[in-house]
This record gives C-alpha cells, structure tokens and sequence, in this order.
C-alpha cells in the first residue's frame, strides 16, 4: 500500500499543467450556446407553436401533438447542426444522480430502404425506460417495471458533448411510474412550485397588488467540493469505493493555519475550473464565483439565483459536468460530505426567495412601509413555516454523509433553528410586544404603517446583519439560506420541503386573515394581529448565538427542539 502511495505521489506532482482552449468570443457571446432556448425557439418555430410552447412553460397547459411535432423536428434540425447523433431524456432518479438512456436519430425508411433521421413529438413528449431497477421507497414491486419519462418544456434542452467526440440531445424530463407516483426529483419540486405559486399569489391579490399574476421561488445553490489527483484517489480503495477515507491517519498539515480559504487557487485546478466554467457557460449555467474553500484541496462555485427548478437542474448537470472535466484534467472531484477526518467537510447552500413575475423580490426590505408590511408577510411566514415542520426540513437533507458532516463544529448543528440578525430580531420583538388589535385607533388621515412601526424597517439590511456559519437556516438580508444542505444532495429534495411547508402556511395565513376581516376590521390591522400571533408561536425556532455549543444543545432541549 505504501509504494502504491508513493508511486501515487511522484505521478501527481510530475503531472503537467493541462492546456484549456479559450473561446475566442465574448462570454456573452457564447452563453447558451448549446441550450434550445427561448432565442432559439423563435427562431425556428412557427409564431403559433411558439407561443403555445410559452403558454405551457408559463402556464402549465399541455402542449398538443401539432405544437409537439414541430418542436421535435426543430430540435432535431438544430441537435443535428451542433453534431448531436443521439438523444436521451434526462431525468433525476431517488439515485441521487441523473440518468439517460440514448437513442439515435438514425432509422431506416422501410418503403425506400435508405437511412433517414427521425424524431417525432411522442419520442420528445414520452419515453419508457424500464423503472424497476431505480429506487422507488417501497411503493413498487420488483415485476412492476413500467416507468415514464416526459418533457419539462420549462427546463432547456441542452447538447452534451462526449468524450469520443460526439454529442447527445439531452431533454429535462420527470419519471413517474405507470400507476403516476413520482420515482424522482423533478416531479414533487413541479408540485410544490405550482402549489407555493398559487398560494402566495393568492395572498398578494387578495391584500397587496391585484396586478400579479405569478410567484416563482429562485434558488442559488452553492456548490462545495474537493480536488484531488487521479492517481492519488486510484490508490486508496476506501475513496474509490465509499468516496471517502475510514482508514488512515492524520496529515501533518491540516486547516490549522487558516491559509487555504480564500488564498490562491492551484494552477491545475485554476485550468480545471475554467474549464468547467467554460461548458457550463455554454449549457446556459450561470456559474459567476469560483474560489478555495477552509479545508486543503477544497473548492467552491457558486451561481447567480435561477427559478427553483432550472436551479435544480443545473446543479445536478454541473456536479456531472465537473466530474467529466475533471478526468481530461487527470483530477478527480469529490462530492461526499466528509471524504477526509480532522478537515471541514463539503456543503450545497441553498440560498431561496421568492419572486414575482415582475421582478419583486417578496423576502426584500423595502423603503416604502405599504412593501415592508408585504415583506414582513412571506418573512414571518416562512419563519412560522420552519417552526412548525422543522422535522420535515431535518429529513430532507438526511444522508449518510451529511450526518457525518452535521454538528462536527464546521458545519450547522443538526438542530433546525433559524438566525435573522439583530435588526429583523428587534423588528420581531417589536411587534410580539405592539399593543394589541383593539387597543389600536385609527382616526380619519391617521397613517396605518406608522401607527404599526413598519416603518421602522431599513430598506438594506444586508449589512446590519452579520453572518452565523452555525445556524441551518439564516436570513442573509434578502433571502434565506438553507446552510445544511448536503454538498452530493440533489437540491430539488429540500426545495420541495421547503416550497410546500411555506405554501402550506401562506393558505393558513390566508384564511386566518379573512377570519378578521370578515368583522369589518381594517386589512393592515388585520394582517398585523395574524403575523403578530405567528411570531409569538414560533419565537423558540429563533436563535442568535453559537451553534457549535452545548449551551445550545440544552437550551434547544428545554425548548422542545429536536436534535435528530
């Protein structure tokens, strides 16, 4: 084993610098490039398959077999013009990695006997690889084998390229069973984003503004990983197999000077990342940040925020995307949340918000009172919505490796609490101690927001809230960051968690705001008194301090939070 390791050594450190051909054109330029995107279908579809293909991505009505057909032959055309040979639907099986099953465009035409390319709208629409082989919680039978795949229009097709110089249509699809359970990711995350749509939209008609018509929940997953050389994972059996050591002991040089977070990058996986960079620029990933993370030879990238479901998806391309980049580079990636002892292990922050169609930003302070009591809104409500199903958030993020990693002073503790900062904590404060609903008199001109204290609500408070690398679930000014999430977790699993417990919560708010009304009460008092209530109920999930303590460990006992 030793001259195995040695030998391991002396080939990693005689390994050159892999030369990484640069496009010529702009970033702008290139982004994109290898998506069938909206530009691209405007360009190629008839304006009325255009516009149903819209309406279905927008709206969610299906697409008929005309519209299907002539998408097929416009992907087709296209694919083929990118040197695509084959396609594939690409889906996100309970693996935990995606999975295709190729097909060519070649076929033979049986009244001529010549070769011909094919692809019709039923082979885009559906296909059926067999399901009986891919995990499915029990709910299946080994003989009950029939599995679906179907297109998600919302989500761009893309071209991969492979290794032997040739390249595939990939098209982003669910896979459901034959009875319709989902055996995936991507069909519960659909649900619960059209479920947190309609009840937040419900909630800004009915009491903010009748003009939006559509909430999206956004997603920036960043991406935590380690590098190592392809010799060196080859001569330990335990990472090859476990992807990650369990036997071994420590180096001589760890994390203890604090030098390798921030500092500068290697040169060969400097040429690795731009290389990915690059690919994943032309898959229309946004990737913008790339830098060391805290423990030796390990890395972070992170993306702009997308719509919840193409986040998702990007995230499980580029995590395959890296580790094929990574073998022309003679490296290996490792995504397993604790591959080496005594160092940080590896997490997938998932900073989420919601939006609107017009671009509001709902969990963003504003300066304007009327938009702070909206803000407050989806704010007290997502933290009562943590509260109340802290358990289900807890699961979500459940893995062999992540509790390995959870609790280990590096990463958040693996009790769910949620830190909002001191300026949110006293805003929340305030208003558990404001006098209650009958106390407060309007009179005729009085202002409802000041007599409230909404008002008194900084429109940035980016920077009056500090960072609480222990906390699970922090409020980062205008968004929350789910910090417990997994480095090898698909993000689809804690974003339909988290999507439906808040949807859940915007219905109960809902109602119980409609209760008051229905007195006669006015809507701003009305509001107040139900967010007043929630913030009262879910004050135990708060927490400012050290997540990392045993002081915590027994305050979150006495609390009655699970510490799972």
């Amino acid at each position: 084993m030793a001259i195995t390791r040695f030998k391991a050594l002396e080939l990693a450190q005689s390994r050159a610098n892999t030369h990484v051909k640069l496009p010529t054109e702009k970033v702008t330029d290139y982004y994109g490039s290898m998506t069938f995107n909206d530009e691209v279908m405007r360009s190629l579809l008839s304006p009325e398959a255009y516009l149903k293909i819209n309406t279905a991505i927008n709206s969610g009505t299906k697409i008929d077999r005309d519209a299907a057909d002539e998408v097929a032959a416009a992907m087709k055309s296209w694919a083929i013009s990118k040197g695509a040979t084959h396609y594939t639907h690409w889906f996100q099986p309970l693996t935990g990695t995606t999975a295709e099953k190729h097909d060519s465009f070649f076929d033979i035409d049986l009244s001529t006997g010549k070769a011909v390319e094919k692809f019709k709208g039923s082979a885009l629409v559906q296909q059926e690889p067999d399901a009986s082989s891919f995990p499915n919680g029990g709910i299946r039978s080994t003989f009950e084998a029939r599995g679906y795949t179907g297109w998600d229009p919302s989500s761009p097709a893309f071209i991969m390229e492979n290794a032997a110089g040739t390249a595939t249509l990939c098209i982003p699809s669910v896979f459901v069973s034959y009875t319709g359970e989902a055996l995936d990711y991507k069909t519960p995350l659909l649900k619960s984003i059209e479920l947190v749509d309609k009840a937040a939209t419900a909630v800004i008609k009915d009491f903010f503004n009748r003009d939006i018509s559509k909430v999206i929940p956004t997603l920036g997953a960043e991406q935590e990983y380690f590098v190592i050389d392809e010799a060196l994972f080859n001569a330990r059996p335990d990472l090859m197999m476990a992807g990650r050591t369990v036997f071994g002991h420590a180096p001589a040089k760890g994390q203890q000077l604090e030098d390798h977070y921030f500092g500068s990058i290697p040169n060969r996986v400097n040429s690795f990342m731009v290389d990915f960079e690059i690919e994943a620029m032309k898959l229309g990933m946004p990737v913008r940040t790339r830098h060391n993370e805290v423990a030796p030879a390990q890395f972070e990238v992170a993306p702009t925020f997308e719509e919840a479901n193409l986040a998702c998806d990007h995230n499980a391309l580029l995590m395959d995307l890296m580790s094929k980049v990574a073998s022309k580079h003679k490296l290996k990636v490792l995504f397993h949340e604790k591959p080496f002892a005594g160092i940080n292990g590896s997490g997938k922050h998932n900073n989420w918000a919601l939006a609107t169609d017009t671009g509001i930003n709902l969990l963003a302070p504003s300066s304007k009172p009327k938009e702070n009591l909206r803000f407050l809104t989806f704010f007290v409500n997502t933290l009562k919505a943590v509260h109340d199903h802290a358990d289900l958030l807890r699961a979500s993020i459940a893995s062999a490796g992540n509790e390995h990693r959870l609790g280990a002073n590096e990463a958040p503790p693996a009790i769910v609490s949620v830190f909002l900062g001191s300026t949110m904590s006293q805003v929340l404060d305030e208003m558990e101690n404001m006098s209650d609903l009958d106390d407060i008199h309007l009179e005729k001109g009085d202002n409802v927001y000041l007599k409230l204290g909404i008002n008194k609500i900084p429109s940035l408070i980016l920077d009056n809230t500090d960072r609480n690398r222990t906390s699970p679930f922090a409020f980062t000014g205008n968004k929350f960051e789910f910090r417990a999430v997994g480095s090898s977790a698909n993000s689809a699993a804690p974003m339909t968690i988290l999507n439906t417990i808040v949807a859940d919560q915007l219905i109960i708010f809902r109602k119980e705001v409609e209760v008051i009304l229905e007195k006669g009460i006015k809507k701003e008092l009305a509001i107040m008194e139900v967010l007043k209530k929630y913030v009262k109920e879910s004050k135990k999930i708060r927490f400012e301090g050290n997540g990392y303590s045993e002081e915590w460990v027994e305050e979150a006992a006495k609390r009655g939070l699970s510490n799972l």
